[in-house]
């Protein structure tokens, strides 16, 4: 078997090499041979792209053998015959992948079967054993593997899943009906979706395979020869069947290609099994190596379907000669269906388009159903593996350390109930409140899985003024897309506003690190209640209808609230109701009890807002009709890299309304780069009542950089992006806010382009990116500290 995949190796050649007889495995990697009758004799294991193993005799009395082969397939192997028979083979292949290629039925069933693995490899037992930090678990290393001397590893965890996959072509729909889920360690049912096999979607036969974020050039592409060489290795005829052994090896070094080989059908052209390898110089962070293997059953004896998905990953977060993870995920299906009735009747009741449905009795029973259903026997390491993350949880010390290593990466303290932190915002500076204290206090999962409290409390010392926050949300059982929202914060308003409402938070003990200088920090007090209801609907679109009254207080260089106000004790007071439409088809949500990440598609996702505010509701002051939209959309350039884009606009029906209800464009006032601010602008420069603009960015994935043998394998990827906006503001806003007076920086686009270009380097030593971005306005020199170029970095962790 591969030793790296455990995979087993088909039509493997196994002899005596003083005997001189032998055998050849069969499709599973078997085979029986008889005892060499020499008394000194050695076996001997060949298959193509693997190194040559050699058995001494008296090693070979165990039963059963298990041989290991590694895989020596490298990269740039050039292949110098004008016409080589794997070129012809391809292009066999290639003309019949419409015919051979899954997907020929409208409606598709299968019960799967997943198995993850997560072992962690190259460890050193006598290392671990003197740590003091680790010799409490000196146990653990009892169960280490170490058939292997070169890079014993310990099984950590494992999870098992069966299930029901229903699949439709059109209009497109999946149902996962999740039966049975044995999982040690984990409870959370997001995560948890995450070891079915909705996520499991690989199709060798595509042009391009996504992996890791990152897009791949199949060898089976339709374009492949101009990516890869191909060999035809060997023909083999078993049980009257002949098949083709191919092998591919990428062409250029550093591009996001495979190594691999192909077991075709000589009768029909189609793939019996592929291998894909991504070894050497790859442009993706932390994969020391990665394998995916994927078998292909007749189905009726006509179409092809797939038996089987494997997909190994080592990663390699210290470094490829330090401890790595290695995670290994198998899908098996059977009693497989096409067009069939009840394939429909279950996919009708779908709620959304893509959905996972989880067993109440799946996880209770989920152990003892394995037991009688599993399709393959567990090993010995993947039995440890069963049981070691639970007896690790019930040890206190490993539940200190735990909780140490998430305070530190998390910012969090748990404490039952409750939770503290995040600590970088304990402490912090700045120009109104000088060093500023914050405590943050909210509840966790052991409280309620729905209901969530939490809020903190925040003191200035210069300003000896004390402020804070508090909030609620609930979200209700059964994921019926109901969720509510409500909220009291009376703070200043400490951050960066985005594109579309986003906003980074600069209250943290890091925030004044990173100003630019020469830029005064400029503040607004808002005293915000506000009240949401979120309902997210099946067809992929949610709805949001908020209620807010926000009462602002400005500070220096803003210009006063004061000066908005026709006495005295009035207050600036505004009281706004707001819906807001969201459709994001094919976008998944990895939901944690404390925030919820949204993974996008590839498709358009699309947002409208709708806001209203009528003068005198709850002593608002001001009457106006806001309406904005955006489109924003990432997908892939076969060979060249991703492309991330928005497009905007909106329009404020109002004449007198003060600067903060204004549309204010997004500026940044640090050197930390900020995707969802014009980088160049300052906070609070420009303002409009009617906009639009677009945002542009091409990541090359190294495409560029690949060209220059020296930067192959640093990793350094490089982009080019554009943020360019136009707006316009009324005569009388203007007016109102004084800005044709030019005291306080505040001004409006006047009709006219804003845009800055920029490009640089990502991924430098694998966290870092430099941007240089250059502004062009025609106004910009009627600001002093305008300034038309600027370098800004940032940092992030990425594949």
């Amino acid at each position: 078997m591969n030793k790296f995949t455990e995979e087993p190796l088909p039509f493997a050649t196994v002899y005596w090499k003083a005997a001189g007889y032998g055998v050849m495995t069969d499709s599973a990697g078997h085979f029986n041979l008889a005892r060499s009758f020499r008394r000194e004799d050695t076996l001997v294991v060949r298959y193509v792209g693997y190194d040559q193993k050699m058995i001494p005799l008296a090693a070979t009395d165990v039963a059963p053998l298990l041989i290991q082969l590694e895989a020596t397939m490298k990269l740039g192997v050039e292949v110098k015959a004008k016409m080589d028979r794997g070129l012809v083979w391809w292009r066999q292949i290639v003309a019949r992948k419409a015919a051979n290629a899954p997907g020929h039925y409208d409606s598709y069933y299968a019960e799967l079967y997943n198995k993850l693995e997560i072992d962690i490899s190259n460890i050193d037992k006598r290392r671990w054993e003197k740590s003091r930090l680790m010799k409490p678990y000196t146990f653990v290393t009892q169960r280490i593997d170490s058939t292997s001397e070169q890079s014993p590893f310990l099984p950590v965890f494992l999870s098992e899943s069966v299930s029901d996959y229903y699949v439709s072509g059109s209009p497109s729909r999946v149902r996962e009906e999740i039966r049975a889920l044995s999982s040690s360690g984990v409870k959370n049912e997001s995560v948890m979706e995450y070891m079915g096999g909705i996520n499991q979607k690989i199709n060798t036969y595509q042009n391009a395979i996504p992996v890791f974020g990152r897009e791949f050039i199949s060898p089976l592409s339709s374009v492949g020869d101009r990516y890869y060489h191909y060999k035809g290795l060997d023909t083999v005829t078993r049980n009257g069947e002949q098949f083709y052994h191919l092998a591919f090896t990428p062409r250029r070094e550093g591009e996001n290609l495979f190594a691999g080989d192909c077991w075709i059908q000589a009768s029909t052209w189609a793939i019996q099994k592929i291998s894909l390898s991504v070894v050497g110089a790859v442009n993706i962070n932390f994969v020391k190596r990665l394998d995916i293997i994927q078998e292909f059953t007749q189905q009726h004896e006509k179409d092809w379907v797939v038996a089987k998905d494997r997909f190994v990953v080592e990663l390699a977060p210290l470094g490829k000669s330090r401890t790595t993870f290695i995670g290994r995920k198998t899908t098996l299906y059977s009693n497989i269906a096409t067009n069939q009735d009840f394939i429909t009747t279950k996919l009708n009741s779908n709620r959304r388009n893509e959905e996972v449905v989880i067993a109440d009795s799946a996880t209770t029973g989920g152990k003892a159903y394995m037991e009688q259903h599993r399709p393959e026997t567990l090993t010995r390491n993947e039995k440890h593996a069963i049981t070691l993350v639970d007896t690790l949880k019930s040890i206190p010390s490993f539940k200190r350390l735990s909780n140490t290593i998430t305070f530190l990466v998390d910012g969090h303290i748990k404490l039952g109930k409750v939770e503290i932190g995040p600590w970088y915002k304990w402490v912090s500076r700045n120009r109104v409140e000088g060093a500023r204290a914050r405590f943050d206090l909210g509840t966790t999962a052991e409280f309620s899985r729905n209901w969530r409290l939490n809020g903190y409390l925040a003191y200035g010392m210069k300003d000896r003024s004390l402020k804070g926050k508090m909030a609620v949300s609930y979200t209700w059982p059964k994921d019926n897309g109901w969720q509510v929202f409500a909220s009291y914060k009376d703070d200043l308003d400490n951050n960066q506003r985005g594109f579309n409402g986003e906003e980074v938070s600069l209250d943290n003990i890091f925030g004044q690190l990173v100003r630019r200088r020469g830029i005064p920090q400029k503040f607004i007090r808002e005293a915000d209640m506000r009240v949401s209801v979120l309902k997210q609907f099946p067809q992929e679109f949610s709805l949001q209808g908020t209620v807010s009254r926000t009462c602002y207080t400005t500070f220096e260089p803003l210009p006063p609230h004061k000066i908005f106000l026709s006495t005295e004790h009035e207050k600036v007071v505004n009281t706004e109701f707001q819906l807001k439409f969201r459709y994001a088809p094919g976008e998944k949500e990895v939901r944690t009890f404390r925030k919820t990440r949204r993974v996008r598609s590839n498709l358009p996702v699309a947002e409208i807002g709708y806001s209203l505010a009528g003068a005198g509701v709850l002593d608002s002051k001001y009457q106006y009709h806001k309406l904005n939209m955006s489109i924003r959309q990432q997908f892939n350039l076969t060979g060249w890299g991703r492309i991330n884009y928005m497009v905007y606009a909106g329009q404020i029906f109002a004449d007198k309304l003060p600067f903060m209800l204004l549309q204010i464009h997004p500026g940044n006032e640090t050197y930390y780069y900020n995707k969802e601010a014009f980088s160049l602008m300052n906070k609070y420069e420009f303002f409009s009542d009617r906009y639009a603009g677009i945002n542009i960015e091409h990541n090359f994935n190294g495409k560029l950089l690949n060209l220059l043998p020296f930067m192959r394998r640093t990793g350094v990827r490089q982009f080019w992006n554009v943020k360019s906006v136009i707006g316009d503001l009324s005569y009388r806003n203007r007016m109102y806010n004084q800005m044709e007076f030019g005291r306080y920086g505040m001004r409006s686009l006047n009709g006219n382009v804003y845009t800055e270009v920029g490009t640089g380097f990502d991924n430098i030593f694998r966290f870092f990116r430099v941007d240089a971005v250059w502004r062009f306005y025609p106004q910009q020199a009627a600001v002093s500290n305008a300034s038309n170029f600027g370098v800004f970095g940032s940092f992030r962790l990425q594949f």
